[in-house]
């Protein structure tokens, strides 16, 4: 029963972390994306669709016809559902599908410290520390594998140790765009 308890709460703990991790990525400032549009006239279509949007620094993006919408901190399908919302509460269009498809190379991670190639590397929805890490060239001379940690939103997301990770890849943390990761020397 003691270890049962000890379980949960432990579970309880990392759930936050583990919801974090799984959930999708949320638009940022700099971000870039194309919008497929359909349930509205084909000419507006190809005017509104044959553009690519920046996310700018104030987090929203200028939508013709419906103005500034903010898309920071949405991920793609919020900022789907509050443009079609608004393309009908607007009474521009009474079916309207937008589909956004976020620009991949726009997003990234940076590495720094104890890695061979440190900088930033473009992320992907499958890109995990031990992978990052492999690809700026793994571990150089100097570095230990402990105390690295994951940077997420200007907060401490987490602290890790790569031999634990070996152990168990299932510790291994999916990294979200604008993550910062620092291996210690």
């Amino acid at each position: 029963m003691r270890h049962l308890s000890l379980f949960l709460v432990l579970l309880s703990l990392l759930t936050p972390q583990l919801r974090a991790a799984e959930a999708p990525a949320t638009l940022r400032s700099g971000d870039v994306f194309d919008m497929k549009l359909t349930g509205m006239p084909r000419e507006i279509v190809e005017d509104i669709a044959n553009i690519q949007y920046t996310v700018g620094p104030d987090g929203t993006v200028n939508i013709p016809l419906i103005g500034k919408t903010k898309a920071s901190g949405l991920t793609s399908t919020q900022l789907e559902d509050a443009i079609q919302a608004k393309f009908i509460a607007d009474k521009i269009f009474t079916k309207p599908t937008v589909i956004i498809n976020v620009a991949q190379g726009a997003r990234s991670i940076s590495l720094s410290g104890g890695v061979r190639q440190a900088g930033r590397q473009p992320w992907t929805s499958d890109l995990t520390l031990v992978s990052a890490i492999g690809n700026a060239g793994d571990l150089n001379d100097f570095a230990s594998g402990k105390g690295i940690r994951v940077i997420r939103e200007g907060k401490v997301f987490g602290t890790y140790n790569l031999k634990e990770i070996s152990k168990d890849p299932a510790k291994d943390p999916k990294l979200l765009p604008g993550d910062q990761v620092i291996v210690p020397q």
